[in-house]
């Protein structure tokens, strides 16, 4: 997370995650401070430093309420098929041992 530069990356509207995974929208950023202002999803308003720590952690611990940078990596591709798409298909098998 160090190397990530949250201030040039973050923007009015954008949604990042938590280490808890919730959705943080950004409200406003004050570049020459160091300082991001969002909500997170069920906590309300937050601070954070300018590199993505919870501005009122104890003693700057990280914490669940810390930024992430977004995620570079894409899902795993889908191994299989669904349960709808195998009741769909008709041949009586949905994967059940029986």
């Amino acid at each position: 997370m160090d190397d990530f530069d949250f201030l040039t990356f973050c923007r009015p509207g954008r949604i990042l995650k938590t280490r808890d995974r919730r959705d943080a929208r950004i409200l406003a950023i004050d570049a020459p401070n160091g300082i991001i202002t969002g909500e997170v999803q069920m906590v309300g308003a937050c601070t954070w430093r300018g590199d993505g720590r919870y501005r009122d952690a104890p003693a700057g611990a990280a914490g669940p309420w810390d930024l992430m940078p977004p995620a570079t990596e894409t899902a795993p591709a889908r191994r299989g098929e669904s349960l709808l798409e195998a009741l769909k298909r008709g041949d009586g098998n949905t994967g059940c041992c029986d």
